[in-house]
């Protein structure tokens, strides 16, 4: 049915291309196509070849029926899609030997049927890159770059993530996380799985991930040349104002090369006195977020001491935070030692681990009544909604079937098809699965929101002091 529309859609497209210039052929021709409607002119670009005709449009500047051919064609959510990479021995051993260099070389990409070619891929990712280099692994992550060596593009989409399931034996917690996000409304990427292959050989189970660049900054918020940041490690990822002065190493502008920070140093201010912080910070957007998180206990995070996996985009002096890298929600982050049930218990007043004064911006929206007010009602909706328990297996029994074949098959996966089976449906002392996960923590957590058990810790936060088991 998805790929009937495409065509469909493709013929329509050329249709409406072959009516402006008589000159332009339809008839077995790769093409992509820009109108400009400065002077009416018609650009036909034939660089960048795609099989089944890759074909962006615009229309006075804005983007014309593409965003929902990227929902059919780069990220349809409810299927498994096929993705072919065809690389020179050379270039793959290459990547694979000398992959903590994160360096791009050549190769031709057929993503969901579509076709290009002389296209950059590099490997990517922190712990989930140096963990599988030493292990003498080759299962990496990968990003993807359409437009590195030539101009061309999938539907407007110019860079494509693909995360290896890395420390999720359930290859789903990852999927489900952003789907809660969506589910409550929250600016998100949107996924896909992917049935990855080298040089027409499966490879493995993996998923597209919406890269949070330039055309995702345009789809959700009608720009892209704001201020953005992705703090990982170093002063001011914590986001803490220390002073004006203060060189805040891990708040670099990624859209400019002005240092000065202005707008985000006020951001911190705000933070810390708490005033009037909701004018320049989308306060409501990020609880959602915040819920989702806590409710997941998602530690490789800010809550976790990490202090990273976010953006922060300066929307027209508003900054929104959008949620990067989550598969290690659902208790999977190895760098915080706590047990499955311990996570179940996860303070959702305090949802960091240890100290709340070392998470200023946590400490200051929920010491607002009116902020906490409005995050008591999202972690609600998500009891009652996304993560009802009922609904909810019938969910994961449909991503199941979707994905089954391919784990079963997967031929580099992290783990065994019993342990992929074991982390959906069965328990265990230690470990749960992903239903007893979601069933404990919900019940916990209504339990909090009605005050049955406490939702504070003194400001101690989640006290971490065992030795949870592998996973």
């Amino acid at each position: 049915m998805k790929k009937t529309l495409t065509i469909l859609s493709f013929f329509i497209l050329v249709f409406i291309v072959a009516s402006c210039d008589s000159t332009s052929s339809v008839e077995n021709t790769t093409l992509n196509t820009t109108i400009e409607t400065s002077e009416d002119v018609l650009n036909t670009d034939t660089t960048a070849t795609t099989e089944n005709s890759a074909v962006t449009t615009e229309l006075s500047g804005s983007v014309y029926q593409e965003d929902e051919m990227v929902d059919e064609v780069v990220y349809p959510h409810n299927e498994v899609i096929e993705v072919n990479i065809d690389i020179t021995s050379e270039n793959y051993n290459d990547i694979i030997n000398n992959a903590m260099d994160e360096e791009y070389h050549t190769c031709d990409i057929t993503y969901n049927g579509y076709s290009l070619t002389n296209v950059a891929i590099r490997t990517k990712g922190n712990s989930s890159l140096r963990d599988v280099f030493n292990a003498n692994g080759d299962r990496f992550s990968y990003n993807i770059d359409l437009n590195y060596y030539e101009k061309q593009d999938l539907f407007g989409i110019d860079k494509l993530i693909l995360n290896n399931l890395y420390m999720d034996p359930s290859m789903i917690a990852e999927y489900i996380t952003y789907e809660a996000l969506d589910y409550l409304g929250a600016v998100s990427s949107r996924t896909t799985f992917v049935a990855l292959s080298f040089n027409g050989e499966y490879y493995g189970l993996y998923l597209s991930v919406e890269h949070v660049g330039n055309e995702f900054l345009d789809t959700n918020f009608n720009n892209s040349d704001g201020e953005q940041y992705k703090p990982d490690s170093g002063v001011g990822a914590n986001l803490n104002y220390i002073s004006d002065s203060t060189n805040y190493s891990a708040l670099v502008d990624e859209n400019s090369d002005d240092l000065s920070n202005k707008a985000i140093i006020e951001l911190m201010k705000r933070i810390d006195s708490g005033d009037d912080l909701v004018e320049i910070f989308n306060v409501e957007s990020y609880l959602k977020y915040l819920a989702v998180s806590t409710y997941t206990v998602n530690l490789d995070s800010y809550q976790g001491g990490m202090y990273h996996n976010y953006y922060l985009y300066n929307n027209d002096g508003v900054f929104e935070w959008i949620a990067w890298d989550l598969n290690m929600a659902f208790n999977g982050f190895p760098g915080v030692r706590i047990t499955d049930l311990q996570a179940t218990e996860y303070l959702i007043d305090e949802p960091v681990i240890n100290s709340l004064s070392s998470y200023p911006l946590i400490e200051s929206i929920l010491s607002n009544e009116t902020y906490l007010e409005m995050y008591h009602s999202y972690l609600q909706e998500l009891i009652d909604g996304y993560f009802n328990i009922e609904t909810f297996e019938q969910r994961v029994n449909e991503i199941a079937e979707m994905i089954d074949d391919y784990v079963e098959t997967d031929p580099s996966s992290f783990y065994t098809y019993t342990a992929y089976q074991n982390a959906l449906f069965t328990d265990s002392t230690l470990s749960y699965s992903i239903l007893q996960f979601v069933e404990t923590r919900s019940e916990n957590i209504d339990k909090q929101l009605s005050g049955l058990i406490p939702s504070t810790n003194g400001g101690k936060g989640n006290v971490v002091s065992s030795t949870r088991p592998p996973r």
